[in-house]
C-alpha cells in the first residue's frame, strides 16, 4: 500500500470516528427515549469480548515510544500514528457496543452512569490524542505523556466495569483483610451463622448492589425477601417450591442453573442445610439448637465450619470398598442426589427431590451401589407399604428417612432385613404402635426413632421410653406452659391468575392444622371471626387472599397474604385504539390478554409485561367472536408515583356488539395515591350491568395535574398497564 493509499484509508477511518463520536453523544443524553431492535442488543453482548482490545492496544502505546531510537524518527511516527489510530477507532466501537450492552436490565444505575461516561471519556481523549498527533504533530514527548494518560484514563474506566461485573472495588478486593467468618455455637441464629454465609458466598457475587441478575439483589435480608422477577427466593416450609432450591437442584447444563456453570457450586451439605431451614420455616432468629435433630442442623453446621459438633461424630471405619466413578455417575439424577458422606469415606448417601418427579425405578438403580450406600432419604415421595421390600438390598443401611410418606405400616416388617439400621424417620405417616413395637424389638442397634406427628399416644412412647432406653424417641414439640408458633400456611398453586374452574388452595405439613382466611381488604384473619378452609378457596375476581394457621397448644402463625387474578373468559382480539409510547410498546394490545404477570424492572420497567401511556389516554377495544355475558372487569395497572406513573383518573366501559356501536356500561375512578412511593402493581374491580356484548372497550383516562408533592411536573403522567381481565 504506498503513501496516498494509506492516507486515504485514515481519511475514512478518521471520518468514522467522528460520526461514531456523534452518534455515542446522541445516544447517551437521549438513551431514555431509546428502544434498540434485537440486533443492536446482539451486538452488545459482544462489549465484553472487544473491550480488551483497546485495552492491549492502550497500553502498547507507551512502549511503542520506547522503541522511538532502535526504529528511527520516521518508523516510529508511522508506527504510534498506526497503533494510535486502532485504539480510537476501537475505544469507540467498545463504548458504542457498551452502549447497547447497557440497555439491559440489571445493572446499578450509579454504577452504570459512571461507567458510561468513563468509557466516553476514553474514546473521546484517543480521539483528540489523535488529532493533536496526526495534524499538529506534537513532539514525541507529549506522545508519550498522552500515551501515559489514556492509560490512566483506561483504568478508571476498567474499574468501574469490573465493579459492575464483579462487584464493587473488585480491582482492590485482595489488599483488604480477609473478613473473617466466626464458626457458629449452639447459641448463634442458624440464619446469620451459616445460611447467610453461604449465600455470601455462592450467590452475592451475581445479586448485588451493582450487579442484580434477574433483578434480584441478595447482599441484605431486606433486599432478598423482596425477590426477583420469578418471586419470592423461598417458600416459608416449602422445599420443593422454593425457587432457590429449585434452581440448584437442576441439571449443571440446565441455563437456569444455579450457581451457573463455572462458578462455585453449592455442596451437598450446603443444600441439605439450606432445606433443613426453608423446611423448619425459614425463620431468621431461630438458634441451631432449637432445631430438631431430625434435620441435622447441628451436625451440618459442624461439617461446614469445621468446628465441634453438638454431638460426637466418631471417625467411621466401613467394611467395604467405595464405588466405582461411573456407578456413582450412573446412579445420580436430577432428582436423586447420591454423594460420599465424607472425602475419605466410601459410605454413601442417597437424597430424593421432587415428589412428582419420584420414579421406583431410580431406587431401584442404587443397587449398583447397594454394598455403599448408609443413609437414604425418602421424605414426602410417593413411597407405599409395597415398595418397602426394595429396601431390603442395602445391607449396610444404618439411617433411613420415611417422613410424610404414604405408607400404612401394614408391611412395616420389611425393615427387619436391614439389621444395622440405628436411625429411623417415620413421622408424618399412619403406622400403628403395635406396627412399630414388632420392628424396634427385632432392630438391636437402633438408636433413634421420629415419630412426631402420628397417631402414636403418648402414653405408649413413655412406656417404650422405659422398655427401650438406649433409644432416643423424638416426638416433636409437646405442648407445655411455653407455647410455639407454628409455621405459616403454604400456597400450592403456581400460577396467580386463575380460570374459570381454578381456585386456591392451601396446604400445612403439620397435621391438626386449621387454616383460616379472610377475602376481605379491611380484615385480618384471626382464629375465631374468620373462615377455616376445608377444601380449595374459591375466589369471584381479583382478590387479595390473607390466610394464617391455627393448632391448639400453639400460637398462631404470621399471616400469609396473596393476590390473585380471576377471569372466566379471554378476548379474541385486542385493538389499540391509542398507540402507546414507543419505549412502552411491550407486545402491544396482546399485554392486556396474555395472562403473564407485570414484571419488575430496575431500568425504567421497559419491558414486555406493563404497556405504557403518556402523550395520550390508553383506549383499547376487546372482541369475542361469540357474545358474552360479564359479571365484570379486572383493569391491572402499576402505581410508581416517583417515575411520574399514576393510576388512571377514570376508566370507562363501553359494550356493544359491533365497533362503532357502543353504549357506556360503568365508570369508576380509582384511587389517587396521597404520597409518594415506588413500584406498586394494583389492580380494580368493575362490575356491569347484565347484557350480552361481543365488543367491550376500555378508556382509562389519565390524570391532568399532578399532586403537590410530585417533584417531575414537566412532563404529563403516565398510565402503566397490565392485564384486562373478563369475569
Amino acid at each position: 500500500m504506498n503513501k496516498e493509499q494509506l492516507s486515504s484509508w485514515y481519511s475514512v477511518l478518521l471520518s468514522s470516528l467522528i460520526f461514531l463520536h456523534a452518534l455515542l453523544l446522541f445516544l447517551l443524553f437521549w438513551q431514555d427515549q431509546v428502544n434498540l431492535p434485537w440486533a443492536f442488543q446482539l451486538l452488545g453482548r459482544f462489549h465484553p469480548l472487544i473491550l480488551h482490545i483497546p485495552i492491549g492496544l492502550g497500553i502498547l502505546l507507551p512502549f511503542v515510544h520506547l522503541l522511538r531510537r532502535p526504529l528511527g524518527e520516521h518508523a516510529f511516527y508511522l508506527s504510534f500514528r498506526f497503533v494510535l489510530y486502532l485504539t480510537a477507532f476501537f475505544a469507540a466501537i467498545t463504548a458504542l457496543f457498551g452502549f447497547f450492552l447497557s440497555q439491559e436490565s440489571g445493572f446499578e444505575p450509579e454504577l452504570l452512569v459512571f461507567h458510561q461516561w468513563s468509557g466516553l471519556a476514553v474514546a473521546w481523549i484517543y480521539l483528540v490524542f489523535l488529532l493533536l498527533f496526526d495534524r499538529l504533530l506534537v513532539n514525541p514527548s507529549q506522545a508519550f505523556i498522552g500515551s501515559l494518560l489514556g492509560v490512566v484514563i483506561l483504568a478508571a474506566a476498567g474499574h468501574g466495569g469490573a465493579n459492575i461485573t464483579h462487584g464493587e472495588n473488585y480491582l482492590l478486593e485482595l489488599w483488604r483483610p480477609e473478613k473473617e467468618i466466626k464458626a457458629p455455637t449452639g447459641e448463634s441464629a442458624l440464619f446469620e451463622g451459616a445460611i447467610q454465609p453461604i449465600l455470601e458466598k455462592k450467590c452475592v457475587s451475581c445479586h448485588n448492589d451493582q450487579k442484580t441478575k434477574g433483578q434480584l439483589n441478595m447482599s441484605s435480608v431486606a433486599k432478598m425477601l423482596e425477590g426477583g422477577k420469578h418471586g419470592d427466593l423461598w417458600k416459608a416450609g416449602d422445599v420443593i417450591q422454593s425457587l432457590f432450591l429449585k434452581r440448584a437442584h437442576l441439571p449443571m447444563e440446565h441455563k437456569e442453573h444455579m450457581p451457573p456453570k463455572g462458578k462455585s457450586q453449592l455442596t451437598p451439605d450446603e443444600i441439605l442445610l439450606l432445606e433443613a431451614w426453608v423446611k423448619d420455616g425459614a425463620s431468621m432468629d431461630k438458634k441451631i439448637k432449637a432445631y430438631a435433630p431430625a434435620l441435622q442442623v447441628s451436625q451440618l453446621v459442624a461439617r461446614l465450619f469445621a468446628t465441634p459438633a453438638s454431638i460426637d461424630i466418631p471417625k467411621r471405619e466401613y467394611p467395604f470398598s467405595a464405588a466405582s466413578e461411573s456407578d456413582l455417575e450412573a446412579v445420580n439424577s436430577p432428582f436423586c442426589s447420591v454423594y460420599p458422606l465424607s472425602s475419605d469415606a466410601p459410605a454413601l448417601q442417597a437424597d430424593f427431590y421432587v415428589a412428582k418427579r419420584f420414579e421406583l425405578k431410580t431406587l431401584e438403580n442404587l443397587s449398583k451401589v447397594a454394598e455403599q450406600v448408609v443413609g437414604i432419604n425418602l421424605a414426602k415421595m410417593p413411597i407405599k407399604d409395597e415398595n418397602l421390600n426394595m429396601l431390603s438390598q442395602f445391607s449396610n443401611l444404618e439411617k433411613l428417612n420415611l417422613n410424610f410418606t404414604e405408607i400404612q405400616g401394614a408391611n412395616l416388617k420389611a425393615l427387619l432385613a436391614n439389621k444395622k439400621l440405628l436411625s429411623l424417620s417415620l413421622s408424618g405417616t399412619k403406622i400403628t404402635a403395635s406396627q412399630l413395637q414388632a420392628l424396634i424389638s427385632q432392630l438391636p442397634q437402633l438408636k433413634e426413632v421420629f415419630i412426631w406427628n402420628t397417631n402414636i399416644p403418648l402414653e405408649q412412647i413413655a412406656s417404650w421410653k422405659n422398655t427401650y432406653p438406649k433409644i432416643r424417641w423424638e416426638q416433636g414439640f409437646v405442648p407445655s406452659e411455653e407455647k410455639l408458633m407454628i409455621n405459616p400456611p403454604i400456597l400450592v398453586n403456581e400460577n396467580f391468575f386463575l380460570g374459570p374452574q381454578e381456585k386456591v388452595i392451601y396446604k400445612h405439613t403439620i397435621q391438626g392444622t386449621s387454616i383460616h382466611y379472610t377475602l376481605e381488604k379491611d380484615q385480618e384473619p384471626d382464629s375465631l371471626g374468620t373462615l377455616i378452609t376445608t377444601g380449595p378457596i374459591d375466589i369471584p375476581f381479583f382478590t387479595v387472599v390473607k390466610a394464617l394457621a391455627t393448632k391448639p397448644g400453639w400460637l398462631a402463625s404470621k399471616v400469609v397474604k396473596n393476590t390473585f387474578y380471576k377471569y372466566r373468559f379471554v378476548p379474541d382480539s385486542v385493538y389499540l385504539m391509542t398507540k402507546p409510547e414507543l419505549k412502552w410498546q411491550a407486545k402491544g394490545g396482546s399485554t392486556l390478554k396474555d395472562l403473564v404477570q407485570g414484571k419488575r424492572d430496575t431500568r425504567g420497567l421497559a419491558n414486555d409485561t406493563w404497556i405504557g401511556f403518556q402523550q395520550q389516554d390508553a383506549d383499547a377495544l376487546f372482541e369475542f367472536k361469540q357474545a358474552k355475558n360479564m359479571k365484570g372487569i379486572t383493569v391491572s395497572y402499576l402505581r410508581k408515583q416517583d417515575s411520574n406513573i399514576f393510576p388512571p383518573l377514570e376508566i370507562e366501559i363501553w359494550g356493544g356488539n359491533s365497533a362503532t356501536s357502543l353504549k357506556k356500561l360503568a365508570s369508576v375512578k380509582p384511587e389517587q395515591p396521597e404520597e409518594n412511593g415506588g413500584y406498586s402493581p394494583q389492580a380494580i374491580n368493575i362490575p356491569l350491568p347484565s347484557g350480552t356484548y361481543t365488543h367491550y372497550r376500555m378508556l382509562a383516562k389519565r390524570i391532568k395535574r399532578f399532586p403537590a408533592y410530585v417533584k417531575d411536573k414537566a412532563n404529563p403522567a403516565i398510565i402503566k398497564l397490565d392485564e384486562v381481565l373478563f369475569y
